[in-house]
C-alpha cells in the first residue's frame, strides 16, 4: 500500500434523491470542507441503484467534486469505488479512485457517518 500523502474532513450539507431515466434510485449526498492540498472542496457521493437493492449494505458509488488548490487554481474531480456498512452502525467505509483536472490521481479510504454527519479520511498518492 502507498504511504498516506494527506487527509480530508467533510461536513453533510444536504441530500438529493433521484430517479435515473433508467429507473434506478440515485442518492446524491452533499459535502463541504477541506483536506491536504484542497483548502477547500465541495462534492457529491453519489450511489445509484434498482429499486431492489435499496436496502443493500454495499455496493459501488461515486464521487464528482469542485475544489480550489493550495495555489489558489480551481479543479474539479470524478472518482469511483465502493462502499459497505460498518455492522449495524450508521457508519460505512467508503473507498474511492479520483482523477483530478489538474492530472493528480488520488485514492481515498474514509468513513462516511450518518449521524456525525461527517465524511473524514485518508488521502493515498496512486503513481
Amino acid at each position: 500500500m502507498a504511504d498516506q500523502t494527506g487527509e480530508y474532513n467533510l461536513k453533510y450539507s444536504g441530500t438529493v434523491v433521484n430517479k435515473t431515466a433508467d429507473g434506478q434510485v440515485q442518492q446524491l449526498m452533499t459535502y463541504e470542507g477541506a483536506g491536504t492540498g484542497f483548502p477547500v472542496i465541495l462534492g457529491s457521493l453519489i450511489f445509484t441503484m434498482p429499486l431492489s437493492e435499496a436496502g443493500a449494505n454495499s455496493g459501488s458509488c461515486s464521487w464528482a467534486g469542485r475544489g480550489v488548490l493550495d495555489d489558489g487554481t480551481l479543479a474539479a474531480g470524478l472518482a469511483e469505488g465502493t462502499w459497505e456498512r460498518i455492522g449495524d452502525e450508521l457508519r460505512a467505509n467508503v473507498s474511492l479512485v479520483h482523477e483530478v483536472s489538474n492530472g493528480q490521481k488520488i485514492r481515498s479510504e474514509g468513513v462516511l457517518d450518518f449521524n456525525a454527519g461527517t465524511f473524514n479520511g485518508q488521502m493515498y498518492a496512486i503513481e
